[in-house]
């Protein structure tokens, strides 16, 4: 195994740097996406009945209790119930915005890593050649073919190597871009849903409110209209 490593040369420490990285940020992001997973239908069906119920402080207090950035959002609109409903989206999107660097984090560091690897190693590869055909003799042809061959295959093995590393470093580039993607999307429809939730709710209180008052009038106009005949009967 020294001797792989040996073959290939200071330029595999470079590639082995750039992979420990990949690695490192696969873990990271995936830990994340696990920790912060959650039903977002279940969490809104439950938040649009304790709404409609208008029990904002328990709502408040479940996406207090929540990890991930829909939570947040959730939290940041249900902070300010009493908004308008253009004044509420502007805060859901600016809200969004903000969660959008924490879902993307790390992910382009991935990608770098993936494009960067098979790059050192056809680098790693170049340079090998270019020291090897730099000895004296080589050119006129004093160097015999084993010796030849055997520098080509060490010099290509660190190419093949930042290849077979780049390759899954992609792959998991591509998944985890996806992923950010479809939670940002999550997020920001979660945020306008609660909007909608809260305005609708609002409104609707506001027209059983609007609808019970004319009744009590009306109710009242009539107990005096049926007591003005006694009245001046009396009289």
């Amino acid at each position: 195994m020294l001797d792989f490593i040996a073959a290939m040369g200071p330029m595999f420490w470079f590639v082995m740097f750039f992979a420990v990285l990949a690695l490192a940020v696969v873990a990271e992001r995936l830990f994340y996406f696990h920790r912060i997973s959650i039903n977002s239908g279940d969490f809104l069906r439950g938040l649009s009945a304790l709404l409609r119920s208008g029990q904002y402080d328990e709502c408040l207090h479940e996406a207090r209790q929540l990890p991930g950035p829909m939570a947040r959002v959730v939290e940041a609109v249900l902070s300010r119930p009493r908004l308008q409903r253009g004044e509420l989206r502007e805060i859901a999107l600016e809200a969004s915005e903000v969660e959008v660097y924490r879902i993307e984090r790390n992910v382009r560091t991935l990608q770098v890593c993936a494009t960067v690897m098979p790059l050192l190693g056809v680098l790693g590869t170049m340079l090998e050649l270019v020291s090897f055909y730099e000895q004296p003799g080589i050119t006129d042809g004093a160097a015999a073919p084993p010796a030849v061959a055997a520098t080509l295959q060490q010099a290509l093995m660190l190419s093949a190597f930042g290849i077979a590393l780049a390759i899954p470093a992609y792959l998991f580039y591509m998944f985890l871009a996806s992923r950010a993607r479809k939670l940002i999307n999550s997020v920001e429809r979660a945020g306008l849903e609660c909007v909608h939730i809260i305005c609708d709710a609002r409104d609707a209180a506001e027209e059983q409110k609007a609808e019970s008052v004319p009744h009590r009038k009306c109710c009242s106009c009539d107990c005096a209209d049926s007591a003005s005949p006694a009245e001046a009967a009396q009289a």
